[in-house]
């Protein structure tokens, strides 16, 4: 392993970044070192793999250049061990095998950046530049290892405000009951998880909790989801299949978006509420079922009822217990709860995991309006996370819906699928939503654009997508 003297005092060598290179050509190593001392850096070098795992291991270094093609060990396991053991410590791959699967390997394995020789000095300066970004990012950032509130459980829902109390408390009243209970709230507010709550937290919970989205399916095949059918009940129905009732026996069956089911389908439910029996599609026996029902909606019953839409009895059947959600735009005091979370539920989802987040993300989440709630939350928080290289929450990976942000780091992380459709829609918005001189423009067929247009829902503002 080779050092590269500084002339510097050791009181400012102290405040000067280090960096490791990794590369056994020492023509490439030694133009690397000069560059990056001529950039303010202090340097440590190593020759092959097994020098440079320890240099990382066992130095204090703000980034690592790692060459993949070294005698010993080869640049991606010496890449393993360093994520291995100082995860946050970013790593740019350098090669001369500039390909695709080269690249896709190196992220998937923790490098910051993927970069081909003949290295171009300014691309490298730039992904430097975006690493030291990085670093006062997580200076100023919140630790997550700071946030005691931060474990994720399975079936548990996290809040602090007032409203999410009222809900823990009435889970806490009706969870041992076998009472009905209606869940109301705007889409993305976590419905599904209430119902999962109210089920795990009871005596049940080692019984089944089956769901089902009520509006994904036909009436006709609902039906026979729901109460099974006999065999010859329908073309197709070669044999006899049990319904989710049959199989929800002595646990929760949990009814989302109840508004859709048809006429049909309410009052089976309605006889079902009342006598805990039921006919199979195209059956005769009647079958008994110890089945909790639990519903949701993000539609006002009442208001469908006042309609004809929905069955009066079976509406006052369904509310014996009513839970409502608040949209997450009425209960900020959450979001510092619901982020770690939700970075955790991630972490354990997909192996990433982040530990800072900016204080920059977390003001721009608050101010948010999340017109999608919960969902759009993590949704969005999902995304963030994996595109960010790094074990800090990046800014310009979280992308809010409608949300302009003035600060974002150089990096822009796009789709070519997002950045057509971003293109289209400013050529549209160009021509007044004039196709024709909308294609002309695009070097596109009109059939094309009109394909696109529907594929991404581009519309003129104030028109339906």
């Amino acid at each position: 392993m080779t050092h590269t003297p500084s002339a510097e005092t050791a009181q400012t060598k102290e405040s000067r970044d280090k960096a490791l290179v990794i590369d056994d050509d020492p023509s490439i190593r030694r133009s690397l070192e000069l560059h990056l001392i001529d950039e303010g850096f202090d340097i440590i070098s190593a020759e092959d793999g097994e020098q440079g795992v320890k240099a990382a291991l066992e130095n204090s270094v703000d980034f690592v250049l790692l060459d993949l093609r070294l005698p010993k060990l080869d640049g991606f396991e010496v890449l393993k061990q360093i994520k291995a053991g100082k995860p946050a410590l970013p790593v740019i791959v350098i090669t001369a095998f500039d390909d695709m699967q080269t690249a896709i390997k190196a992220i998937r394995l923790g490098a910051i950046d993927h970069l081909g020789k003949p290295l171009d000095l300014d691309q490298l300066d730039e992904v430097i530049k975006k690493i030291q970004q990085i670093a006062i990012l997580s200076e100023k950032g919140i630790s997550l290892s700071d946030t005691p509130e931060c474990s994720f459980e399975p079936n548990t829902i996290v809040g602090r405000s007032r409203a999410m109390k009222q809900v823990f408390k009435t889970i806490g009243a009706v969870a041992d009951s076998r009472d009905t209970v209606l869940i109301q709230g705007a889409s993305g507010t976590g419905k599904e998880m209430v119902a999962r709550a109210l089920h795990f937290n009871s005596q049940y919970h080692d019984r089944p909790f089956i769901p089902i989205v009520c509006s994904a399916l036909a009436a006709n095949i609902l039906e026979s989801e729901l109460f099974g059918h006999e065999k010859g009940a329908f073309t197709g129905a070669h044999q006899s299949k049990p319904g989710k009732f049959e199989l929800a026996q002595g646990g929760t069956l949990f009814l989302d978006e109840i508004s859709e089911i048809s006429a049909e389908i309410q009052l089976k439910l309605l006889r079902f509420l009342q006598e805990k029996e039921f006919e199979r599609v195209g059956g005769i026996k009647t079958i008994k079922a110890d089945v909790r029902v639990i519903v949701a909606t993000n539609k006002d019953l009442g208001e469908l009822v006042s309609k004809g839409e929905f069955r009066q009895d079976l509406f006052y059947r369904l509310r014996v217990v009513t839970i409502e959600l608040s949209s997450l735009k009425e209960r900020t005091e959450d979001i510092p709860l619901l982020v770690p979370y939700f970075l955790e539920k991630i972490r354990r989802e997909t192996g990433k995991e982040i530990s800072v987040v900016p204080q920059e993300i977390m003001d721009r989440i608050q101010s948010h309006p999340w017109p999608g709630n919960i969902r759009e939350l993590e949704n969005a928080l999902r995304r963030a996370v994996l595109l960010s290289p790094g074990n800090v929450l990046l800014p310009e990976t979280l992308q809010l819906e409608g949300a302009i942000d003035s600060t974002r780091l150089p990096l822009q992380i796009k789709t070519m699928q997002e950045v057509e459709r971003e293109h289209i829609e400013n050529i549209m918005a160009y021509t007044g939503y004039e196709k024709k001189r909308a294609a002309e423009i695009l070097n596109m067929s009109r059939p094309t654009l009109d394909k696109r247009i529907k594929e991404y829902r581009i519309s003129k503002p104030g028109k339906p997508s």
